[in-house]
């Protein structure tokens, strides 16, 4: 459809630039977006620019488009901070990016402009270091032609003009595992620890989720229960030697990135596809054949094939795709947090006021030094206490759906604090925003149901299960917005939170039941997708519980390739092996 403008045009994705330089590669919100992009977070300082090299098809006209969106037009439509420009060659473009009134990804008409030499340059300037994004250039002598919109069009689209419309074999293993997340990483090392054969599909190019320089969650829960001291061993392994919740302290070097990759490129058993994107599930008769999984690096489409699979990925994306039932608290769940903090810089610093962001001028709001004349905290706990785990929105609205309208809402709370902070209370003057996760680190989306679905009644009761196996230990944690801090909300969105956490007798035995799909016959379920009700997912969403789960997952595999079962008939026919195992190793 169309063969006959990729004779004359150019289409360049965004992760596909030869020096991202101060851009940041954001693959968390691709299911929504069809593609990577690329982020100037540069915290109000603009990043260093984007470059690649390209050869224009002939000389002549051409007209540039850029896959972008204004992304605070949804609550302020009069600013556009995230804004960039474009130069080809040393031709800077007249048009400014990222402007508009439009809060959705749609294409941004350029400039028209003149090609003598056909080896050339494309840079991508940021202008203002808050934001600014696009996640794909098209340049075509074409000037008539308006790219596609719509999502399926667009997608047929952007692969023809790359050539990526065949899907490359990517093998055939005996277990594929989508998350590279604790529960992800515990079900790989498992299963090739029993001899299988394992795929570790992961999107980003670390491993651990939450638990990695990107996101900064540290490890909370028990391992080894008397009950069954062999579980936990792997999951030990990946533990932080550092480990600090607040401030400068908590910082990336503390999650060890490269040891946890070290310890899965090492292993023989497993592949792993690091940037790597679930895309597509072929399921027939409830049962996942296979998948298609994107990389976000070369933009090639991957197939990947087995008998078993695990959906870690943390929203229940496999199973979704696959038709897996579940459950999702639409109103009322857990936040979402994208971790700050600051530091003394030994001298002043200056902070532009932001009328975009919240405004917080005359509100309290959890850690700030001062408010109506009282002072709260000096300079030393509000620079530790900024930015922690209560900071984090999202309660009120959909978490797949609005994904990145979120992580854009703790954004705009940052910059509003910080705004409040420096230039209406005039402190911490020799402060200055040094780190912030530009990746979400998030506590509740979807739930896959199993054949158990675990709830609060059943921890608060000791209710027993005969399969009970993954010890839970913390609290009925669950996080709603602070009360206290209701006149900072008035644009109608929560960004603070509140762990109410009620006790129960420790530790609870959540079932297997809870750990595989009740509808799709291979699927398997470790971490904050598995089948529990909302209120149940606060002691079971943490790091080393979810490793458990993992490790359960991973041993049950390698059950089913022995008997040639299902994970339920783990459960019918062979629950005192995998219980056996977890005792005596």
């Amino acid at each position: 459809m169309y063969s006959k403008l990729k004779e004359n045009s150019i289409f360049l994705e965004a992760s596909r630039f030869d020096n991202y330089g101060g851009w940041v590669l954001d693959t968390q919100y691709i299911q929504n977006m069809g593609s990577a992009y690329l982020l100037a977070h540069g915290i109000g300082e603009p990043v260093k620019n984007a470059t690649t090299k390209i050869t224009f098809p002939k000389k002549g006209k051409y007209k540039i488009w850029a896959y972008t969106k204004n992304w605070v037009a949804f609550w302020k439509k009069d600013y556009a901070p995230g804004v960039f420009e474009i130069t080809v060659g040393d031709k800077t473009l007249n048009t400014v990016f990222g402007t508009g009134d439009s809060a959705v990804w749609a294409w941004q008409e350029g400039d028209v402009f003149d090609v003598e030499d056909l080896s050339s340059t494309i840079t991508v300037t940021d202008l203002t270091g808050y934001e600014g994004r696009f996640a794909c250039l098209f340049i075509t002598s074409d000037l008539d032609f308006v790219p596609p919109s719509e999502k399926t069009e667009l997608e047929l689209f952007r692969r023809t003009l790359t050539d990526k419309l065949s899907v490359i074999d990517g093998g055939n293993y005996d277990l594929v595992v989508v998350g590279g997340g604790y529960g992800g990483m515990m079900s790989a090392k498992m299963a090739s620890e029993q001899g299988l054969k394992v795929a570790l599909v992961q999107d980003r190019p670390v491993l651990g989720g939450n638990n990695s320089s990107e996101v900064r969650v540290w490890l909370y829960g028990k391992t080894c229960f008397d009950k069954f001291p062999k579980l936990g061993k792997i999951t030990n392994i990946f533990d932080q030697k550092v480990s600090y919740i607040d401030g400068i302290k908590n910082a990336a070097e503390n999650y060890e990135d490269d040891r946890k990759l070290k310890i899965f490129e090492e292993d023989k058993n497993i592949t792993l596809f690091l940037n790597h994107s679930l895309k597509y599930s072929n399921t027939v008769d409830c049962k996942i054949e296979s998948i298609t999984v994107y990389n976000v690096k070369t933009c090639d489409y991957v197939k990947l094939t087995a008998p078993l699979f695990v959906d870690s990925t943390g929203d229940g994306t496999l199973g979704y795709l696959s038709g897996a039932d579940y459950e999702l608290t639409n109103c009322g769940h857990m936040e979402q947090s994208n971790f700050w903090c600051v530091d003394d810089m030994g001298e002043e610093q200056k902070f532009a006021p932001c009328p975009w962001a919240i405004d917080l001028h005359n509100v309290n709001f959890v850690s700030r030094p001062k408010f109506n004349g009282v002072q709260y905290y000096d300079e030393k706990t509000t620079a530790m206490q900024i930015g922690n785990w209560q900071w984090g929105s999202g309660f009120e609205i959909d978490p797949i759906k609005n994904d990145e309208q979120i992580r854009d809402y703790n954004f705009r709370a940052m910059y509003g604090a910080w705004d409040a902070i420096k230039n209406t209370d005039k402190a911490l003057k020799n402060y200055k925003i040094v780190h912030s996760s530009f990746l979400s680190g998030k506590r509740e989306s979807r739930r896959l149901l199993g054949d158990v679905v675990m709830s609060s009644s059943d921890l608060l009761t000791s209710k027993y299960y005969e399969d009970g196996i993954v010890g839970v230990d913390f609290s009925l944690d669950m996080h709603r917005p602070h009360h206290k801090y209701y006149p900072a909300y008035h644009e109608g969105y929560a960004f603070i939170g509140l762990d109410c956490a009620d006790k129960f007798k420790a530790p609870y035995f959540m079932p297997y039941r809870c750990l595989y799909s009740r509808n799709i016959s291979n699927l398997f379920m470790a971490g904050r997708d598995i089948s529990v009700t909302h209120e149940a997912l606060g002691p079971v969403r943490i790091m080393r519980t979810i490793g458990l789960m993992g490790e359960v997952v991973g041993y049950a595999s390698y059950l089913c390739k022995k008997h040639g079962t299902t994970p339920r008939g783990v459960y019918e026919n062979y629950l005192d092996e995998l219980l056996s195992f977890m005792k005596e190793g």
